[in-house]
């Protein structure tokens, strides 16, 4: 697969995990189902779940030959290394979770290099996952103990329905904030519908959501929230970290602050810390309705039920926007030169394999440097962006537009039989482009020089068809700007025998 490829797929390893926990019925079925994916996913020999100095599920042993205690050190930060039978000495890592039962998730590999940071970063998430997954079906199994002494106990009755009709509420709630994360809902609706839920659930008068500030992690800003006095889509509040009562003390610590006030007219809180990619980025807390409110350990557990999916959310999106920036020109929103040419490659090795062609335009916008040079940068950067919106007008979804540097962009056509077709494209691109621009107070028109080429039976090479779309590109130049010139191999000859 391409290197974009290899990304993406290593962006996906915790949704995919939680979707494969998600199906498992008990605690044991989850840590083996665990393990087996963390290891595939790292392409590591040996996984393990250690939980009170006692491993749980283990994959990479023989049956009877496990170093149970070799793999207890590891989680215990005493060794960072195992050996495998057929294998040899494999280095180590191990990531912990805390809660109501902390436990550690081991991998082992072989090789020189050990685990790279990301790597690292994806273990740390899975066992954040992992420690989720438990502690739900750690709940689930004691709603079933709770539905089996209410059989026995008929006034406790009343009480027990109360109880599984709310652990079933917030499951419910769960599987939509996952799917909804799953779907790649915009993050303030996914956040808020977190807010909301937790509001719901808690019976409290409101929940607010806090992150560090990029500029100033010392101070933290109102990004969600419901019930609030606030509009936060009018408003953003922010406050000194160490002013801001229980979200700041939870932040600080690490872990969940409860605050109940015994007074008279006492209100009660409780927060969570939120991270991304295992870096405490900010708090979820939730603020009592009325005095004397005290939580229950079933209502902090749903807190910090629903922080950890905050942090699933943010972890996911900003994974997603990261490997959007590294692989979109910043300016326009196109694919970059180096993802047009992961795409380019991906769709000739297809048609290297009984595919339809692939045609590629190159375009170059004529005399951009002199109006850049005439209104400033800002105002170039402004054409460019109007450039790109009008020639992606013209290209169907399967297309990919790309700029490729400077007043350079190219167009990738999938699924092409002729020439003509291309050229009907270009056609387009020069219509839409010659239309006046509004730049800088100013109506502008603007040209272009298209070059076009088609992919030629067993071609694999990207490099070959862009150079020989630029060739064709320099002949529209040559022959009067402002329109386009289909790549001709004679056109390879007389561009080699330039001076």
């Amino acid at each position: 697969m391409t290197s974009f490829g290899g990304a993406y797929h290593d962006g996906q390893q915790l949704l995919e995990l939680l979707a494969v926990v998600s199906e498992c019925s008990d605690e044991e079925s989850a840590a083996y189902a665990a393990v087996e994916r963390a290891a595939r996913a790292l392409d590591a020999e040996v996984a393990a779940v250690v939980i009170d100095d006692e491993v749980v599920a283990v994959v990479g042993f023989p049956v009877g030959r496990v170093p149970a205690d070799d793999l207890v050190a590891v989680a215990n930060r005493e060794l960072d290394n195992v050996d495998v039978p057929g294998v040899g000495r494999c280095r180590a890592i191990a990531a912990d979770w805390g809660g109501g039962r902390p436990g550690h998730l081991v991998l082992a590999r072989w090789g020189e290099q050990g685990f790279s940071v990301e790597e690292r970063n994806i273990v740390r998430g899975m066992a954040r996952l992992l420690e989720l997954a438990l502690t739900m079906l750690r709940t689930l199994q004691a709603e079933h103990e709770m539905r089996e002494r209410s059989e026995r106990q008929a006034a406790e009755n009343a009480e027990l329905l109360a109880s599984l009709q709310q652990r079933q509420r917030l499951l419910e709630h769960l599987f939509d904030v996952q799917r909804a994360i799953s779907r790649r809902r915009p993050l303030p609706q996914v956040l808020d519908m977190i807010a909301a839920a937790a509001r719901q659930l808690l019976g409290d008068g409101a929940v607010g959501l806090w992150l560090r500030d990029d500029s100033d992690p010392q101070r933290i800003t109102l990004v969600a929230g419901a019930g609030l006095a606030v509009d936060t889509e009018l408003e953003t509040p922010s406050m000194p970290l160490a002013e801001a009562g229980t979200v700041g003390a939870a932040i600080m610590s690490g872990g969940v602050v409860v605050c109940e006030d015994d007074s008279a007219d006492g209100i009660a809180s409780m927060a969570a810390p939120v991270h991304d990619s295992g870096t405490i980025t900010g708090g979820l807390v939730v603020l009592a309705e009325r005095p004397g409110r005290v939580y229950a350990p079933p209502e902090v557990q749903m807190l910090q039920s629903f922080a950890e999916h905050v942090s699933l959310a943010l972890t996911d999106a900003n994974t997603v926007d990261r490997m959007h920036q590294a692989f979109h020109d910043s300016v326009t929103g196109l694919a970059s030169r180096s993802l047009f040419l992961d795409r380019l490659s991906h769709q000739l090795e297809l048609t290297g394999h009984g595919g339809s062609r692939v045609a590629l335009l190159f375009i170059d916008l004529d005399r951009f440097k002199a109006i850049n040079d005439t209104l400033g940068h800002a105002a170039g950067d402004t054409l460019l962006t109007i450039t790109a919106d009008r020639i992606v007008a013209q290209l169907r979804d399967s297309d990919v537009a790309a700029r490729f540097g400077g007043d350079e962009f190219a167009v990738m056509l999938q699924n092409v039989s002729t020439p003509v077709d291309a050229a009907k494209v270009a056609d387009r691109i020069l219509r839409g482009l010659h239309e006046p621009m509004r730049i800088a107070g100013r109506q502008l028109q603007v040209n272009a020089s298209i070059g076009i080429t088609l992919s030629t039976h067993g071609m694999t090479d990207p490099a070959a068809l862009v150079r020989r779309a630029d060739i064709a590109m320099y002949r529209a130049k040559r022959n009067g700007r402002g329109r386009y010139d289909v790549f001709a191999d004679e056109m390879l000859l007389a561009f080699t025998d330039d001076p």
